[in-house]
C-alpha cells in the first residue's frame, strides 16, 4: 500500500507542475520565470524528479533567460497542452484517479 502511495502523490506532483504552466500559458505571460536553484528543486527530490520526467517526456520545456544566466523560463509545450486537455476532459486530470482507475482494472 505504501507503494500506492509514493505512486500517487508522484503523479499528482507532475499534475500539479503541469497544470501550473497550463494556466500560465493562457495569460498575459506565458512563461514563468525562476531562478534555476528553485526550478531545479535538488533539496525536493520528489519535485525534482517530476521536472526531469516532464522535460524528458518534452511536455515542459526550460530555457536559460537571455542576460540572466541564474533564471531559468519554463513553458507548457503543444504537447503538454494536449496531455493535460486530454486528461482532463476524459476525467483523467489528476493523478490520484488515474492510479485509482488503474488499480481497478487489475
Amino acid at each position: 500500500m505504501e507503494r500506492e502511495s509514493q505512486i500517487k502523490q508522484r503523479i499528482q506532483e507532475r499534475y500539479d507542475i503541469v497544470e501550473a504552466l497550463y494556466s500560465s500559458w493562457f495569460t498575459e505571460n506565458p512563461t514563468l520565470v525562476f531562478p534555476k536553484e528553485k526550478f531545479y528543486q535538488r533539496e525536493h527530490i520528489e519535485k525534482h524528479r517530476a521536472i526531469t520526467y516532464l522535460l524528458n517526456k518534452g511536455y515542459i520545456v526550460a530555457n536559460s533567460v537571455e542576460n540572466e544566466p541564474e533564471m531559468v523560463e519554463i513553458s507548457i509545450t503543444s504537447d503538454g497542452i494536449d496531455f493535460y486537455e486530454q486528461d482532463f476532459l476524459s476525467g483523467k486530470g489528476n493523478g490520484w484517479s488515474i492510479v485509482t482507475e488503474h488499480s481497478d482494472k487489475e
